[in-house]
């Protein structure tokens, strides 16, 4: 890939959806995939959620002395335009965090965005929202999360994405204590997110050919 930048927005309206665990764990993982690279990529995590929860986790990190390998910098709405963030950040892989319920501040990021993602997890209200969004958001794809793998819910929440023709990660995150654990730190989680990190990439390597 060459170093253009590539921003990639993870927003739903509703909380509670792993959105900052899953901007942490892609920029997490992005961060240690280029390290190896001859030309290193940057990445940062855009904090535009008023409660700070990615800026939290960065300090708690850092005050442990496990500094995340990206930046984390908090952004308010005037920030999150294209010309800003291509201004700042040439050449990064940005990845915004966003609030739950601000609408201006979540669509300001998704219109930044080449890719949005958007979590969701097995419930009817989750996947209303989840599919609203993703009928309003140009390329965007809907990450499923906190399942219980091989259950009827889970099974039937799939097949109903998939019947409605929204695009979805193949890769499901699990209802899993391990990714609990990893709040707060510099740890990234090697059984799904490495996943959905590969298939994200995909996806840009998809748009950059057309």
């Amino acid at each position: 890939m060459d170093q253009r930048t590539r921003v990639v927005t993870v927003a739903c309206a509703k909380g509670g959806v792993m959105k900052t665990t899953t901007s942490m764990q892609l920029a997490g993982h992005l961060a240690r995939r280029m390290r190896h690279d001859d030309e290193p990529v940057n990445v940062v995590v855009l904090d535009s959620d008023n409660t700070g929860g990615a800026t939290r986790w960065a300090m708690v990190a850092q005050e442990a002395g496990t500094p995340v390998p990206f930046d984390v910098v908090p952004v308010n709405q005037v920030m999150l335009n294209r010309d800003w963030i291509e201004r700042h950040y040439a050449g990064w892989w940005v990845i915004i965090d966003t609030p739950p319920s601000d609408t201006a501040v979540i669509q300001k990021a998704i219109d930044c965005a080449d890719v949005t993602i958007i979590p969701t997890q097995p419930s009817g209200m989750d996947l209303m929202l989840a599919g609203e969004t993703y009928a309003a958001t140009p390329n965007s794809i809907v990450l499923v999360g906190r399942v219980k793998p091989r259950t009827k819910l889970t099974r039937e929440t799939l097949q109903e994405l998939d019947d409605n023709e929204i695009t979805r990660f193949d890769t499901v995150v699990s209802e899993r204590e391990e990714i609990k654990r990893i709040v707060g730190t510099d740890k990234v989680d090697m059984k799904e997110y490495s996943g959905v990190t590969d298939e994200l990439l995909d996806v840009f390597t998809q748009l950059e050919e057309e």
